[in-house]
């Protein structure tokens, strides 16, 4: 009987590697000026502003108004992941692909959320009920400034008029009568609530930090790389300019001034990101944000 040969070692080549792989980061090696970063970042500015100019513009033809919520949806959700379709890596950096345009779950990025809310939400009621009692007391020395700018452009009494209507039901007081729950909440014996944490989360809080946090930001950073750090997370321009952007979208909708306060929790957004890895921290505290402010003004102004 013959002898069945081994193969030695060089026969059978390079033992293969069984430890886990790293996932490749080939944009580690881009430079903040390198041509695709730059790239990067001027298509993300500009697809910012088309998606906002597209918004408006939807909302002045007939039979496309109402729809145009949803097709902002859309673009929040899928423009990032198509205009980086050659990119998978830069698109999992982002969490804006390639699997899908929804992140994965993060477990991390809600205890996060959770802890921001139980640190920021207290102090924020006591300031809205303080700011409220003032302005409706008719000390308007708080946004002066604001009304002053107001005053030079087309938006002039806007948000004198708004302020007029709320105040019309405040009852003087620093803390509301009662505690009030959002005619929305309680439609459809009480299902109204799931039907606004649903819409909140994933229509509303979840597609702008994917679009605003997950692509424009990650696109900005890329290109001028954060080196402050603010409680522990570097931000740079990438969180402020992407603040002021998603600040300027919300004139879209409702053109006052008033809106552009929105460039303040896009900052703690941007924060959040950072700081958990993950679009679920920001996401989840968006929504949260939203649902604390619909109750505050029901039972700071009852109908």
């Amino acid at each position: 009987m013959t002898a069945v040969s081994r193969p030695n070692d060089s026969e059978l080549g390079p033992e293969p590697n069984l430890a886990p792989r790293a996932p490749p980061e080939p944009e580690a090696a881009e430079a903040p000026s390198s041509t695709a970063v730059r790239v990067r970042a001027r298509q993300a500015i500009l697809s910012t502003c088309l998606v906002y100019l597209g918004f408006g513009v939807m909302g002045l033809v007939p039979g496309l108004a109402e729809i145009r919520g949803l097709a902002l949806v859309a673009a929040f959700y899928f423009l990032p992941g198509w205009l980086l379709r050659d990119r998978p890596a830069v698109q999992e950096r982002y969490q804006v692909g390639p699997e899908g345009p929804v992140p994965r779950w993060s477990t991390r990025g809600a205890k996060v959320a959770a802890l921001a809310a139980l640190l920021v939400f207290p102090p924020f009621v006591i300031g809205f009920w303080w700011f409220y009692a003032q302005i409706c007391g008719g000390d308007l020395s708080w946004i002066s400034p604001l009304s002053w700018v107001e005053a030079q452009t087309p938006l002039h009494g806007s948000l004198d008029t708004f302020l007029n209507r709320l105040c019309r039901h405040h009852d003087g007081g620093f803390f509301p009568e009662a505690l009030r729950l959002p005619a929305r909440w309680t439609a459809y014996y009480g299902f109204g609530f799931l039907y606004e944490l649903a819409v909140g989360l994933f229509a509303i809080a979840l597609a702008e930090e994917v679009f605003h946090r997950g692509y424009l930001m990650s696109a900005l950073d890329d290109r001028w790389p954060p080196t402050r750090r603010y409680f522990g997370v570097k931000l740079g321009w990438g969180a402020l300019l992407s603040s002021l952007l998603f600040a300027v979208g919300h004139l879209v909708s409702m053109a006052q001034l008033g809106r552009l306060a929105t460039f303040f929790p896009g900052l703690v957004f941007a924060w959040l990101w950072r700081r958990s890895g993950s679009l679920w921290a920001p996401a989840l505290f968006h929504t949260a944000s939203n649902l604390l402010m619909d109750l505050l003004l029901a039972s700071t102004f009852p109908p």
